[in-house]
């Protein structure tokens, strides 16, 4: 008896103690979630890519260039051409009309869409297959419609250089921007600085923006089987937030190029790289260096011409989701940036669908604390293990001196 008396003994010396134990364990745990972790070691640097052979970061804004290389350098564009392509087109043919297909035009070699000889497409479907999935054969038919012939829209691709301000030595030979034997011509140069003039209008073009801006476009061609173009440039499939779109280009000759235009806080960028191993990744960070570099440090830059566009277009563009504040205004020169900016910001914001549906918002920024949450889960389940003790701890004194008393009246 003696025995089980030291043992109860001790196992209620163990529960008088649990509250104590419970409450250090909490104020330990607690302790430990405050205690800053060590830093750890910077992940190493990316892989060095070489840089394009050539490029050129703008402020579309302002037109200021605020980074460049080789950029007045006549080069192979590859699809590039499209851009210029799709100004003429805008310029001269009505949206809402059709596109007939030539054997010429079917038999362009790949990219194509699968145009066949004799199909009459609607315009606008095939603006949207050119620009988002660089079709060939509907660039070909395009210059048939706007110049008579491939080689007749050669003169048509110069005169539209011409009026959007391009101010560097340039070859206009292919509508699709093809430079090897299929090629019309032998194919084209133009430099980098000129592609940037170029891509500056095609953003203020109130049809062409929204179609180069789009991830994805599902139509029915007239043969009756149903499309679903996706777009070529990755920056506006989440590869940049804000892109708001451009256009790739590639041939063996040209390299990877790529056109690009993303907005921020307001502010819209142009990019254009040319033969490059690393098409995406160089131009993300020329848009950060741009929206990097404000406004008024650009004093001494250097300038593009005055944004123009292409004569004015034969029909209105077909019924688009677009502000009417963003109609260019019937004169080829758009106005300053310093007389539409104003409290609206970017002259091209309102021209452009909302990028904030790519914006991923973080859970936290760079060096915010996360710990809130699990640590509040945390002192939580102390807290309720705590409470929870004392009451098992009450239950079993009560139950023991139930046991005990009786236990002494009958001992002899």
């Amino acid at each position: 008896m003696a025995g089980a008396d030291a043992t109860g003994a001790s196992n209620l010396a163990w529960v008088r103690r649990a509250p104590a134990v419970v409450l250090v364990a909490l104020l330990w745990l607690v302790a430990g979630l405050f205690t800053p972790v060590a830093a750890q070691a910077p992940p190493p640097p990316p892989p060095t890519v070489a840089p394009p052979k050539a490029y050129v970061l703008v402020d579309a804004d302002t037109g200021a260039v605020v980074a460049a290389s080789a950029d007045r350098v006549p080069r192979p564009p590859a699809s590039l051409t499209k851009v210029l392509t799709a100004l003429a087109v805008s310029a001269t043919l009505p949206h809402g009309g059709t596109l007939p297909i030539s054997a010429r035009a079917a038999a362009q070699p790949a990219n194509k869409v699968d145009a066949r000889a004799g199909q009459a497409w609607p315009i606008n479907d095939a603006m949207h297959v050119m620009l988002l999935q660089s079709a060939n054969d509907i660039a070909l038919a395009f210059a048939e419609a706007v110049g008579g012939s491939a080689e007749g829209f050669q003169g048509v691709l110069a005169r539209t250089a011409t009026e959007v301000g391009m101010q560097d030595p340039s070859t206009w030979r292919d509508p699709a921007g093809l430079d090897d034997k299929e090629s019309v011509g032998g194919g084209n140069t133009v430099s980098a600085r000129d592609l940037a003039i170029a891509g500056r209008a095609l953003i203020a073009d109130p049809w062409l923006s929204p179609i180069s801006a789009k991830p994805r476009y599902r139509f029915t061609a007239p043969s009756g089987v149903v499309h679903d173009a996706l777009n070529h440039n990755k920056m506006v499939l989440g590869r940049y937030p804000g892109a708001i779109g451009g256009k790739t280009g590639f041939t063996r000759k040209s390299g990877n190029s790529l056109f690009a235009s993303a907005q921020r806080n307001g502010r819209t960028m142009v990019a254009v790289v040319m033969d490059t191993k690393d098409t995406y990744g160089f131009t993300a960070q020329l848009f950060d260096r741009g929206f990097a570099t404000p406004v008024k440090a650009q004093g001494g830059f250097e300038r593009l011409p005055p944004l123009r566009l292409p004569a004015a277009a034969k029909i209105l563009p077909p019924p688009l989701p677009v502000s009417p504040a963003a109609t260019v205004p019937p004169s080829s020169v758009v106005p300053s940036p310093e007389q539409v900016t104003g409290a609206t910001g970017s002259p091209f914001k309102t021209a452009l669908p909302e990028p904030s549906a790519l914006v991923a918002t973080p859970v936290a920024g760079p060096g915010e604390d996360l710990v809130g949450l699990p640590l509040v889960a945390a002192v939580g389940s102390l807290v309720v293990i705590f409470v929870v003790g004392c009451h098992h701890q009450s239950r079993r004194r009560r139950r023991r001196s139930d046991y005990r008393v009786p236990s002494r009246r009958l001992a002899p």
